[in-house]
């Protein structure tokens, strides 16, 4: 079946040809083990480097490359930053907000059955989480703070830097954990501003058009990462051999995301028209989140009336790709656990909708996204 318009890059995005031009030499090749003798000195260990180096040119610090530890990905470098903040640690508090992945929020569940205090803050109605909710849980004893960057359904951009100033006032020997998966390459990011006060930040190659299955876990100066999976490799963080293909392509989708940021502004005008020309049609339809700030490729918005799984199932079928709440808690029948944090009424949020852009999103795609979604909208019961 032929993609006609894809509006869900949230979920992942197309590997870039660049990308994947810099991962065919470690596919074919340079296929040799890069932790082996004969790979280092042949150079197929060169993309963990680079990978390393462009990840931090990235994040605004080019001398940072040594903190960002490669990984299969965001979910395991957020299980990975709660394993940094209780390992050796029998019980003890933890925070995160409860509109945060649900790798994170798993790993909480399992960590809140072996005895750990987990407290989930929820955002106010704009999506948006206030650093006073997160302070007025914090304690002495408190492990860890998570709260993402950037939600992966609505868009919102969190308060990060002033929910970390407020945890180092009551609880300094917490880590703060943000989770910038969806933030990379859509908005500026520095690990001396947006993400001073990080402890961690994970991240996943595929948001920003790079390989599945690669990501990082970047920890601050003053982190000692205990292995999630031991082995020699990294330094002995994380064992196994590494995969240079996949850190190829991380490393190129890493440049390309640092130099289309300027075509952020582009990407926002598209979708900000595509809200206008939706609630001008659909009059009873309303943006999620609108209120607060957002990231320039994110639309969620609610259609009264609309189931918005059949709704998504059908559009697949004609080659339109949205999405409804999160690509990652598909196949269940329970509405969005981020909608319902957020105080959205039960069959609203079962009538929620969400188009996410790249910066290769045509207006043609939202046109042809636009007219198919007005036309179920308004279709006589």
């Amino acid at each position: 079946m032929r993609i006609r318009a894809y509006l869900d890059n949230n979920a992942t995005t197309r590997l870039a040809p660049e990308a994947l031009a810099a991962m065919m030499p470690y596919l074919t090749d340079l296929y040799l083990n890069a932790s082996s003798s004969a790979g280092e000195l042949m150079g197929a260990a060169r993309p963990l480097s680079q990978a390393k180096r462009a990840l931090g040119q990235l994040f605004g610090d080019e001398t940072a490359a040594g903190r960002f530890f490669l990984t299969s990905g965001a979910s395991e470098a957020n299980s990975w930053a709660l394993h940094a903040a209780t390992f050796g640690r029998s019980a003890g508090h933890l925070v995160a907000s409860a509109i945060e992945h649900p790798s994170l929020l798993s790993a909480l569940d399992a960590l809140a059955a072996l005895g750990w205090d987990v407290d989930l803050v929820r955002p106010r109605s704009s999506g948006r989480v206030e650093p006073a909710d997160i302070a007025a849980l914090l304690r002495e004893d408190t492990a860890f703070v998570a709260v993402m960057l950037a939600n992966n359904e609505t868009g919102v951009i969190q308060p990060v830097a002033e929910i970390g100033a407020l945890v180092r006032d009551a609880s300094p020997a917490a880590l703060l954990h943000i989770d910038a998966t969806q933030a990379v390459g859509r908005i500026p990011l520095s690990l001396d501003g947006n993400l001073v006060q990080a402890d961690l930040v994970s991240l996943s190659a595929h948001k920003f058009h790079g390989p599945n299955g690669a990501g990082a876990l970047f920890a601050s100066g003053d982190i000692r990462l205990p292995a999630l999976v031991h082995g020699s490799q990294q330094d002995g963080r994380r064992g196994g051999t590494p995969d240079t293909a996949a850190a190829a392509g991380l490393a190129e989708s890493a440049r390309l995301a640092q130099a289309r940021l300027p075509l952020m502004d582009r990407v926002q005008a598209l979708r900000d028209e595509f809200e206008r020309a939706l609630l001008e049609r659909v009059p009873h339809a309303y943006v999620l989140g609108s209120g607060a700030h957002r990231l320039p490729n994110t639309s969620s918005f609610v259609v009264p009336g609309i189931s918005a799984d059949q709704l998504v199932e059908t559009l697949a079928l004609e080659g339109i790709v949205i999405a409804s709440g999160s690509a990652c808690s598909s196949g269940t029948t329970a509405p969005s656990h981020v909608l319902t944090a957020m105080g959205v009424d039960y069959e609203d949020a079962k009538a929620a909708l969400r188009v996410s852009l790249s910066v290769e999103t045509s207006a043609e795609e939202l046109g042809l996204a636009l007219d198919a979604i007005v036309e179920r909208a308004l279709a006589p019961a």
